[in-house]
């Protein structure tokens, strides 16, 4: 006897498509913690990664690019500049502003935990084959940049954030 499975609408299939990206996304961080722990933790190293890409954001940039709070972004700074990974500049154009940098030891770090990273998502992935990673990468490329089409053509808010 087979049981038949109900053909999903477009919108629900959409939705499940939404829920298995959260639900791929959610368990690559769980493990990415479960590896890194000990070493550094997830918020850490996304600060550093992120500053190694882009050295001096401000606070609210940075804010922004980690889609964390302002206040949690600076508890995860002061903690950082505490152990002497990053360490705050002011703005020389605008003194109001803080910049954030990389340090040597926050450098030297980076250079430790970045292959390794590299390595445990490469296991993470190892399910699809190169093609298949390739064919994703494209995909989620052309997603991100219909969305990013989308934000930037929304007005700004008052806080300097896209609606």
């Amino acid at each position: 006897m087979t049981t038949s499975v109900p053909k999903l609408s477009a919108g629900a299939r959409d939705v499940s498509l939404w829920v298995r990206l959260l639900d791929c996304h959610n368990r690559m961080l769980v493990e990415m913690r479960r590896r890194l722990d000990g070493q550094i933790t997830l918020p850490r190293f996304d600060l550093l990664a992120s500053l190694e890409h882009e050295d001096g954001q401000t606070l609210a940039a940075l804010s922004r690019r980690l889609l964390v709070t302002a206040g949690n972004l600076t508890g995860l700074v002061d903690r950082a500049e505490r152990d002497g990974m990053v360490v705050r500049r002011a703005d020389p154009n605008d003194r109001r502003l803080s910049r954030v940098f990389l340090t040597r030891k926050g450098r030297e770090l980076l250079s430790e935990l970045v292959p390794m990273h590299a390595t445990h998502v490469g296991e993470l992935l190892s399910v699809l084959d190169p093609a298949e990673r390739r064919e994703m990468r494209r995909l989620l490329g052309k997603l991100r940049q219909s969305l990013a089409t989308i934000q930037n053509a929304r007005p700004e808010t008052r806080n300097g954030t896209k609606e």
